[in-house]
């Protein structure tokens, strides 16, 4: 086992402070990457506390052990299994988040863990904590005591630019202390003005949104992020790669889809369906947009004619099937499950069984793979599928992101299968103008999840 040179780099500079970040690319191999800093740091016969999430507990621990040679055990199960790994921690230790931090009805792992005084926290999607508020940003605020700290993400920020704080926070916690300071110096504030009604009474009330970035304050937190983290394109270190495909495939609507979005759009309500209220409103567009039935409607799913008519042509193609509406995938497996090897992926899909799919499809025992995008956005290698169908999208822009990189080949072998993407939309729908708005959304976050392309070609100007 050999690190590639540019991650040896990396583990260097990762390691030449206490506190740092790795914002590289997905497939680029951060894991290793990390536990190469951890050595390097000199801190392998030490405690090193790794957060991640659920379904890559296990994946960390072998890794752990893989590139360090040295013990680490998994925080999982029930509560008292959980107590007992941290009784036996002395060297890796693996979490969830969910595990780490205390909710309404749980108290959480981070008291007794941070009693064993970890050495290195190595905190994996580290995008999980965009919002300070969160439990998930608080539970690991607290963790600013061990003494070396490092995230990694390859979207800090996930959904808009101001999402990079908490991570800043994490890595930085007396230089970065008001998440409200933090917009005010970097973007523009607008004001905001919004009716409510209330016991009758029509009210008129204020707020405050950012949006984008103050004169030359994108320069300023590019700068800044470039001193305390890393980024690596795949492209930069893998010019091998394809770039992937991408292909907009407009479906017209059935007639009931377009009576049925067209009422909900005038009246909130359509045969038996009530949707009062904005949010309401546009799931019932998007759950219409993907299918009728979800909502007990008439009219089919030209999405689902697609996808169906595609498999047919193309019998011998890996292909996966991403959603946001689990119902709808669990419809699509009952229709296909007579007529291809497939498998499923959703959020209550076990650990174990998830490895099964996923090892099932990679051998090509299974051809097509339906998953929720927000239960395989991450910690899943997919790299012999040849073309990705997204039914739908939905932000944030870097779940997104993360669901397609994971059909990227990650070996050159595999660059020279296919690498494509196909969106479906309805046309003219909401379906449509959701998808324009992704891509301007892609646009701004692009300031700060690709920000040393930015300061690279600044620097060619001058």
């Amino acid at each position: 086992m050999n690190l590639r040179p540019y991650q040896e780099e990396d583990a260097k500079i990762l390691a030449s402070k206490p506190c740092m970040a790795c914002f590289n690319e997905q497939r680029t191999g951060k894991t290793p990457t990390a536990l190469a800093t951890v050595k390097l740091k000199g801190l392998e016969d030490q405690k090193i506390l790794i957060v991640t999430t659920a379904s890559t507990i296990y994946q960390w621990t072998k890794e752990y052990e893989r590139w360090l040679g040295k013990p680490c055990v998994a925080c999982a199960g029930l509560k008292p299994q959980k107590l007992k790994a941290i009784e036996k921690w002395t060297h890796g230790l693996v979490i969830s988040i969910d595990s780490f931090k205390t909710t309404a009805s749980s108290d959480g792992l981070i008291k007794p863990i941070l009693e064993r005084h970890p050495a290195m926290i190595i905190l994996d999607e580290a995008h999980r904590i965009k919002s300070p508020k969160s439990l998930n940003a608080k539970a690991l605020f607290k963790t600013n005591k061990i003494p070396h700290r490092l995230a990694l993400t390859a979207t800090p920020a996930a959904g808009k630019p101001y999402d990079v704080f908490s991570i800043l926070k994490f890595l930085e916690p007396d230089k970065w202390t008001s998440f409200w300071n933090f917009q005010n110096e970097y973007f523009e504030r607008k004001v905001e003005k919004i009716t409510r009604f209330y016991n009758g009474i029509r009210t008129l009330a204020e707020y405050s949104t950012f949006e984008g970035f103050l004169p030359g304050k994108d320069i300023e937190l590019q700068e800044t992020l470039e001193q305390i983290s890393i980024q690596r394109k795949r492209k930069d270190v893998m010019p091998w790669l394809p770039d992937k495909f991408y292909e907009r495939v407009p479906l017209k609507p059935t007639v009931e889809q377009a009576r049925y979005l067209a009422e909900l759009n005038k009246t909130f309500t359509t045969e038996h369906i009530d949707a009062n209220g904005v949010l309401a409103r546009i799931v019932k567009y998007r759950q219409i947009c993907l299918d009728p039935g979800l909502l007990d409607l008439l009219g089919g799913s030209p999405k689902t004619t697609y996808i169906l008519q595609y498999l047919q042509d193309y019998p011998e193609e890996s292909i996966i099937v991403f959603s946001k509406f689990t119902s709808y995938l669990i419809k699509l497996y009952n229709q296909l499950e007579n007529l291809c090897r497939c498998g499923i992926i959703i959020g209550d899909t076990p650990a174990k069984t998830r490895d099964k799919i996923v090892t099932d499809f990679q051998r090509g025992k299974c051809k097509v793979l339906l998953i929720n995008i927000d239960a395989g956005k991450e910690g899943l290698t997919l790299d012999t599928a040849e073309t990705t169908i997204f039914t739908d999208k939905y932000p944030p822009i870097g779940d997104i992101q993360q669901a397609e990189d994971r059909f990227i080949a990650s070996t050159e072998d595999k660059a020279h299968k296919a690498h494509k993407i196909i969106e479906l939309v309805m046309k003219d729908t909401f379906d449509e103008h959701l998808y324009n708005l992704l891509d301007q959304r892609k646009d701004e976050t692009d300031i700060i999840n690709d920000y040393n392309k930015y300061i690279n070609e600044r620097r060619k100007r001058k």
